[in-house]
């Protein structure tokens, strides 16, 4: 009797191993898992301290694939599966890709805040209001207050490129900053002119600055160049949510609580990865830390970021499985 239910014992073994594979635990596949990176730095050090605990203390595979920011090609990523994760989502710069995909499909979906706030503007050197005795810079729009004083020094800001208008540096088209229909609509005669990423933008706006020229720009926080440069924000028009519905955009801009975003199936396939991700959170401080070591101290991304890991152990190891 006894031989005959030895055969039993590794059918047995077989159900178990199986059963267990089918409730993940230890058996969880490691990977691999596909974060995003996109234009902007802030995007570029937040991932990375993703990516290291993810790989190195997590023992995943992790991959990163390009997006750019808050695009159709993020959404469409995440929704395919292609990509898994996403650090960084400005929602007012995707409004209409988030009713979509999120909101109306359920083919991404939310993972919680980033733990950072955006805040975005226009903004133009201090000196061409204040003038700047020290570098001997006299003030070039000495009243410039909001927007309604812009055509008024369309001049000052006019280029060889834009003729009789004013010139407004922004970044890619890719980017759903929406300046374009905002400088349009608010009859501003000011044409806008993409440097084609941020690195271009900001080298742009750092030489002007160096120089003492005039310059109008767009710019958020968290970032560096708040820190680096003494800048003043022209006031636009208070944001509402009919501005932007609408589609003439003659507002300012909402006051965005930057968010991650995440392919439905990441929770299931990967749970210990996404119980650590939906913890993550960098705050506006922690990211423009980060991003000041890369960009003013020479910095690579994984240096800014392990840098930054091995100041914060309490911070990050808390978000731990």
């Amino acid at each position: 009797m006894m031989f005959r239910r030895l055969w039993l014992i590794p059918l047995l073994l077989l159900v178990g191993i199986v059963v267990g594979a089918a409730c993940g635990g230890d058996d969880e596949p490691k990977g691999p898992i596909v974060l995003i990176e996109q234009d902007w730095d802030g995007n570029l050090v937040t991932t990375e301290v993703a990516k290291i605990i993810l790989s190195e203390h997590m023992g995943y595979t992790v991959e990163t694939k390009f997006a750019s920011a808050d695009s159709q090609a993020m959404f469409q990523g995440m929704e395919d599966g292609d990509m898994h994760w996403v650090c960084c989502n400005w929602p007012s710069f995707s409004a209409t890709m988030i009713e979509d995909y999120v909101d109306g499909r359920s083919a991404v979906e939310r993972a919680g805040p980033t733990g950072s706030e955006g805040i975005n503007g226009w903004f133009v050197p201090t000196y061409m209001i204040k003038g700047d005795p020290a570098r001997e810079i006299e003030a070039t729009t000495p009243d410039l207050v909001s927007y309604e004083q812009l055509n008024k020094y369309k001049d000052v800001f006019a280029t060889s490129d834009t003729g009789k208008k004013g010139r407004f540096l922004d970044y890619t088209a890719a980017w759903d900053i929406r300046n374009e229909e905002r400088a349009e609509s608010l009859g501003l005669e000011f044409e806008v002119v993409y440097s084609g990423s941020e690195v271009a933008t900001l080298a742009e706006v750092e030489a002007s600055y160096n120089r003492g020229d005039p310059i109008i720009f767009h710019a958020w926080a968290p970032h560096w160049v708040h820190a680096k440069f003494d800048l003043t924000q022209v006031q636009l028009p208070p944001y509402t949510a009919e501005c932007y519905s609408s589609g003439r955009y003659d507002c300012g801009f909402p006051v965005d609580a930057i968010g991650k975003m995440a392919w439905p199936g990441l929770k299931d396939k990967f749970p210990d990865a996404y119980a650590m991700l939906e913890k993550f959170q960098i705050d506006n401080e922690q990211q423009n830390e980060m991003v000041f070591a890369k960009t003013q101290s020479g910095k690579t991304v994984d240096e800014a970021a392990r840098e930054w890991m091995a100041a914060n152990e309490s911070v990050w190891k808390a978000w731990l499985p």
